[in-house]
């Protein structure tokens, strides 16, 4: 009975401790907060923004001049996505001053919400 008891005992031990020991690590790796942006790059980010929504308009008016034929092809969604939805989240989505991986943090969120 006692040879069957640390049978048991002993790898639930193990993992336990493995379990904690990789716990500790992820939440060391979660703490890490994302680099604020520099002010002079919310400062440029004010014309880009303005320029932004003028492009995001003009390829607006592209997606609906391409429509009939993006509907005959059946790419649609593909042409939305690129030439309305993305622009303007670029334009009003993403962060201010972040010009570089504003996609993969906007994904993110959006999947944790």
């Amino acid at each position: 009975m006692k040879n069957f008891r640390n049978n048991i005992l002993i790898p639930t031990r193990r993992f336990l401790v493995i379990s904690l020991i990789f716990a500790f690590i992820t939440v060391q790796v979660h703490a890490q907060e994302p680099e604020r942006p520099s002010s002079g790059a919310m400062m440029i980010d004010v014309p880009v923004r303005i320029l932004s929504l003028g492009l995001s308009v003009v390829s607006t008016a592209f997606f609906i001049v391409a429509l009939p034929f993006t509907l005959s092809s059946g790419s649609t969604g593909d042409a939305w996505e690129t030439l309305v939805e993305e622009p303007f989240e670029f334009t009003f989505i993403r962060p201010l001053g972040q010009f570089d991986d504003w996609k993969t943090t906007s994904s993110s969120e959006k999947e944790d919400s």
